[in-house]
């Protein structure tokens, strides 16, 4: 069951860093407005939630 654990809270912190990754870098074709300011800024945060993610489930992984 821990394994399962591991591997869920794995994909999370990818799919995370994914989804950040992909706010910043869609940008509106109409130029750069709030939208786009407040959607990298997410996308910053979000990257940096997955990497936290990811490497609290490696050092829980390295504890057992």
């Amino acid at each position: 069951m821990r394994l399962v654990g591991f591997f869920l809270n794995l994909l999370g912190g990818l799919t995370a860093v994914g989804a950040g990754a992909y706010l910043l870098a869609h940008n509106s074709e109409s130029g750069p407005t709030w939208l786009d300011v407040i959607a990298h800024g997410s996308g910053v945060f979000f990257i940096g939630v997955g990497v936290f993610m990811v490497g609290q489930s490696f050092l829980a992984a390295s504890d057992r």
